[in-house]
């Protein structure tokens, strides 16, 4: 559940033969089998473990004895297919749009018929204006309604440059939900997708189509299953059947583009009133063009206002349709490193990994990491989240014509792409081609040798051997071996061989590639030993060698003097590291991470005076770090976490460098008074340390630069006579502490006052009252978890946004609680005690989670309320509750969970104006009878009444799936 808050990680649970209740409340068979082993676990589990489960069973559950009357093999076929479907897309609509929501509203609509009907749909329009957009955004509404389903982006481009057939076998992987079948023909393709979607309900969105010949190889006199939907965007409309459906996007209104414009342009701040009359008469020029006014708005973002002068005349002589001028007033006004490195990812780095690209640029000068940044903020080009290079058709369009203007000869041009390619054997003047592509519709081109002879400047080949070639991925080649002969890679820089599972030798010819920066070799998990050619390789940078089965990293790394990054992460059966590592003198990184055998390091460190970066966790059997790591005077970043180190040396204290030190679940039980001294120390975290104590001693000035401290589960308290083994902690010299965790320091006897630049602390402590907290006027969280003794709470300041108070079971009243205007997230779990909420005055609460006793009657005053929780405390049944009603529900518009538990007199909700509803659980509510929901209410997609209402009138019979 941790995973899932802090990364998203899909969770679905599976119940076997378990039922939600007995999960919840740890009963019946699950609470047995949990007390039995409970002993056996980390104290931070024996917490957060019933309090994690809880959260699963509010989170959507399968229950095997509910589901397909028991039938087991229905239920993982269920499993399987939610799973692909989650995996397959991610759809999020862009929170950055603007002026969309009419069109997505009446293309909604425009779809929304009988299910009996197979509809085409195609969205048309001018290049530029969101056609792209808008139709990801009604097939993300749709996607969960069919089982077959294919978003073919860019499908013009991929026919262009890959064949029909590449795109022909994609969409029959989709639909069958099975690896790509490999299509040689497109008559033969068609008939494939015919037999693969015959009577299916499917829906399919094929994004920038330019003729109707394209639509008959791909979906022609196909029998759709009744109420299909196939989804076409294009540029015109005239191209389609008469009987398809269409809808024209049209241009955004005035305010639409200046809200637009102005996002782009001023990033959230105020403009001046001169800026901002301008921004009136620029937005006119644009002509409404979403695309222009980003990539204009970007432009000009940060710009004196004589260029916003001069921009505007130039966008006044541009017709308002030719999206293709507007965009190149931006081009013009970049220079000579940022156009090339833009008209190169125009014609071949679409699709591509960035550092692929940044080694032909780092060749030429350019510096390539600092022009890219500029191009992504001005709009012009995109990152990924695969890393790789992305851009808009028609700014992709616009380099092409700029690269290869109409009138000019393929030998004139630099770079050479497609079928241009051809023509080049028959030219004698080919001097000017840098880059060339010869991937025509997926098919092998001959090119004859003397053809390249005359391309002396050419820098990038793809799928192609050349002498001058920079970058060579040949990642998941499954049948690999061995590597092939690179005799001829005089010039490479960068070989990738990542998940190469079976290679298991390298070709001789591995040390002629005297240029080679870097070798990746990672999931490469056949590999056991590293070729002596390898140290023929001076110049490399990078070596990795991450999960391969290597045993031990060789003698000869000594001779790779310029090594900077050394990999090793996972290799599970490595058990040493030579002493000649002391010959890495350029070496700025070293990450050992799991390497579980590994059970020491050689004392030879003294001479990698430039280690800025040591990670050595989940090295399970490592026990000391060599005394040598004191001479690293560079070092930024030490990780020991999760090893069986058992002390700290004094020597820390002499990486006058150190930013970042991380113990946690390590075996260290004390701090040395030494890490004082650490100045430019940035983080400490020795959460999970269950050995730690003694006193952390602060020498005046010390720690000057901490941000982020993490004690958690340590042994941590206040230092008496008697008991000289308790430590105490002092908080007052950390002056630029942003993040204290002292969660789970269940010996921590009071909190000294914490330091007013804190904006999150998490605390476990016995104290019956917190020092104030008034004067913490950054504070934005604060968790309070196990307090057992904490009585009141006092003085906390105004500006928090998230209170947790969790198994404080003395607690008795929040007296500040409507002094915090600013509270968003509020979360009260088995406070027993607490008897009155004053919620009246939390005007922006919208999360709010309550496990207490006392009556929660009226919520008048929480409109904006997204998610509410509220449960009866089994612990407190003797108290009477009088509830009947939650008065105030029927405004919470904007809710979309509700989880009332153990309410027993509640009769009736009144949900009828929250129509986005996504969540309904109301378990053992013993008097329910009557839940009123809104009319059209669409978007609920769980529900629960365990132990009240069997089922809710107005919606299918309960299921959790």
């Amino acid at each position: 559940m941790e995973c899932k808050k802090n990364s998203g990680q899909i969770v679905l649970p599976v119940f076997y033969n378990v039922k939600p209740y007995e999960v919840r409340e740890l009963r019946g068979k699950f609470g047995k089998a949990f007390k039995s082993r409970v002993h056996r676990f980390k104290e931070d589990v024996k917490q957060n473990g019933p309090v994690a489960l809880r959260e699963l069973v509010e989170s959507r559950v399968f229950e095997s004895e509910k589901l397909f009357s028991g039938r087991e093999g229905e239920l993982v076929n269920k499993l399987v297919e939610l799973i692909t479907h989650k995996l397959q897309y991610d759809l999020s609509p862009s929170p950055d749009l603007v002026g969309f929501d009419d069109h997505v509203a009446k293309v909604t609509r425009l779809v929304d018929i009988p299910h009996s009907e197979i509809q085409t749909i195609v969205i048309y329009g001018i290049g530029g204006i969101g056609k792209t957009t808008l139709a990801t955004s009604i097939y993300k509404k749709l996607f969960n309604a069919f089982e077959c389903r294919s978003f073919l982006k860019d499908t013009r481009e991929k026919i262009k440059s890959k064949g029909m057939e590449y795109v022909q076998s994609l969409l029959i992987s989709d639909i069958t939900k099975s690896p790509a079948s490999t299509v040689h023909d497109s008559e033969r393709g068609i008939n494939m997708i015919r037999l693969s979607c015959e009577k299916k309900k499917v829906l399919i969105l094929l994004d920038d189509v330019d003729c109707q010949n394209h639509l008959d190889k791909l979906i022609g006199d196909c029998k759709f299953g009744s109420g299909s939907k196939i989804i076409i965007t294009c540029r015109d409309k005239n191209l389609f059947k008469p009987e398809y459906k269409l809808y024209k996007l049209s241009k955004m209104n005035h305010k639409d583009s200046l809200l637009l414009f102005n996002k782009y342009a001023f990033k959230g701040k105020q403009p001046t009133r001169d800026l901002l009359a301008l921004s009136s008469d620029i937005v006119e020029t644009t002509g409404g063009l979403p695309l222009a006014l980003v990539i204009v708005g970007s432009l000009l973002k940060g710009k004196p206002k004589g260029i916003w002068i001069e921009t505007l005349e130039k966008l006044r002589k541009v017709p308002n349709e030719d999206v293709q001028k507007m965009l190149r007033i931006s081009y013009d006004s970049w220079g000579y490193e940022e156009q090339q490195m833009f008209l190169d990812i125009a014609c071949f780095f679409i699709g591509i990994d960035q550092q692929v690209a940044t080694y032909l640029w780092d060749d030429l000068n350019f510096f390539p990491r600092i022009k890219l940044r500029a191009l992504i903020n001005c709009s012009s080009i995109y990152v990924d989240d695969n890393n790789e290079l992305r851009m808009h058709d028609q700014l992709r369009d616009l380099g092409r014509a700029i690269a290869y203007p109409a009138n000019k000869k393929p030998w004139d041009s630099s770079r050479v792409w497609d079928e241009k390619a051809i023509s080049i054997q028959r030219s004698k003047e080919n001097r000017n081609i840098e880059a060339l592509r010869l991937d025509k519709n997926g098919s092998s081109m001959f090119m004859e040798q003397k053809s390249f002879e005359r391309m002396p400047y050419l820098k990038f080949l793809r799928l192609s051997e050349i002498e001058r070639l920079k970058v060579l991925n040949l990642s998941w080649c499954s049948n690999f071996t061995g590597t092939p002969d690179l005799s001829a890679f005089e010039n490479l820089e960068m070989l990738i061989l990542k998940n190469c599972e079976n290679l298991k030798k390298f070709d001789p010819s591995i040390r002629k590639v005297k240029r080679l920066v870097s070798l990746n070799l990672s999931y490469c998990g056949s590999l056991e030993v590293l070729p002596a050619d390898l140290g023929e390789l001076k110049e490399l940078k990078e070596l990795v060698i991450d999960e391969t089965d290597i045993q031990e990293i060789p003698e000869f790394i000594r001779s790779l003097e310029k090594l900077e990054t050394l990999s090793a992460m996972g290799c599970r059966l490595l058990t040493q590291v030579p002493s000649s590592i002391s010959h890495l003198v350029s070496l700025s990184t070293m990450n050992l991470n799991t390497c579980k055998k590994l059970q020491e390091l050689p004392d030879s460190f003294q001479t990698l005076g430039k280690l800025q970066r040591l990670s050595l966790e989940r090295c399970y059997m490592l026990k000391e770090i060599p005394p040598s790591i004191r001479n690293l005077g560079e070092l930024v970043e030490l990780d020991l976490s999760s090893t069986r180190i058992k002390e700290l040396p004094d020597f820390i204290g002499e990486l006058n460098k150190l930013e970042i030190l991380r113990i946690s679940h390590s075996q260290i039980g004390k701090l040395p008074s030494a890490i004082g001294k650490l100045k430019e120390l940035r983080e400490l975290d020795a959460s999970g340390c269950h050995r730690l104590k003694g006193e952390i001693l602060l020498d005046k000035g010390g720690l000057s630069s901490l941000s982020t401290l993490r004690l958690g589960s340590a042994k941590i308290s206040r230092l008496t006579e008697d008991s000289y083994e308790l430590s105490t902690l002092q908080l007052h010299e950390l002056s630029t502490l942003d993040h204290l965790d002292l969660l789970y320091c269940s010996e921590l006897q009071s909190l000294p006052k914490p330091p007013s630049s804190l904006s999150s602390m998490q605390l476990t402590c016995q104290s019956d009252e917190l020092p104030s907290l008034s004067h913490l006027n950054h504070l934005k969280k604060l968790t309070l978890h196990s307090c057992m003794s904490l009585r009141r709470i006092r003085e906390l300041p105004s500006n928090i946004k998230e209170l947790r108070v969790q198994k404080c079971p003395k607690l008795e009243r929040l007296s500040d609680l409507p002094k915090l205007k600013f509270l968003l997230e509020l979360d009260l779990l088995q406070c027993y005690g607490l008897e009155r909420l004053d919620l009246e005055a939390l005007e922006c609460l919208r999360k709010l989670d309550v496990s207490i006793s006392t009556e929660l009657s009226n919520l008048d005053d929480f409109e904006d309320l997204e998610s509410l929780r509220y449960s009866d405390l089994q612990s407190y049944d003797e108290k009477v509750d009088h509830l009947h009603a939650i008065e105030g529900l029927e405004k919470l518009g904007s809710l979309e969970v509700l989880n009332i538990s153990r309410r027993q007199h509640i009769q009736q909700l009144n949900l009828s104006n929250s129509k986005d509803l996504k969540q309904l659980i109301v378990n053992n509510c013993e008097s329910l009878d009557k839940i009123d929901f809104h009319d059209s209410i669409k978007s609920l997609e769980r529900y629960d009444t365990d132990g009240c209402m069997p089922h809710i009138p107005g919606l299918l019979p309960r299921d959790r799936t």
